[in-house]
């Protein structure tokens, strides 16, 4: 449900490119969290950790602990692998069945959908293929100027 009306208090699972891009200290992405934080709650999967250390260079270390200080990675539970298992199964265009590269972001969608949260994300191409009926999806365009605004037209 790409899209949808974000709701006041919700819970927003952060994809990997946003943090990334926080990180890099991008106004948009700043913005971004700051928004969302004022209507809802953070959150991040393990998978999100992972996937930011892997890439972290040296001298982003100290800002990305801090990072997960603050917004602490969500475990990968049993629950969660099921759904994840589902999701791949169900979605094999979003997913990719074939492709384990995907794997990863069939956990993230899974831990979205376990927390009944909104999962925000920039990858519009692989979520605007297939609708995906069990999760509820905010998926940004990367190159707009100003995240929030595209949000704030889902907003109530």
């Amino acid at each position: 449900m790409a899209g949808e009306v974000l709701q006041p208090s919700s819970d927003f699972l952060l994809d990997t490119g946003i943090i990334i891009w926080h990180l890099r200290n991008d106004k948009r992405a700043h913005d971004l969290l700051d928004f969302l934080q004022e209507i809802g709650e953070l959150s991040v999967s393990a998978i999100t950790y992972m996937e930011i250390l892997i890439g972290c260079q040296p001298h982003e270390e100290e800002s990305t602990r801090l990072f997960f200080d603050r917004v602490p990675p969500l475990i990968v539970s049993q629950e969660v692998a099921e759904k994840a298992a589902s999701l791949i199964r169900k979605y094999q265009t979003v997913f990719g069945k074939d492709n384990p590269r995907q794997f990863p972001d069939a956990l993230i969608a899974a831990t979205a959908w376990q927390r009944h949260g909104v999962l925000v994300t920039l990858n519009t191409r692989q979520f605007a293929k297939t609708p995906i009926s069990e999760l509820k999806i905010q998926a940004i365009e990367q190159d707009a100027e100003d995240w929030v605004s595209l949000l704030k037209q889902h907003t109530p």
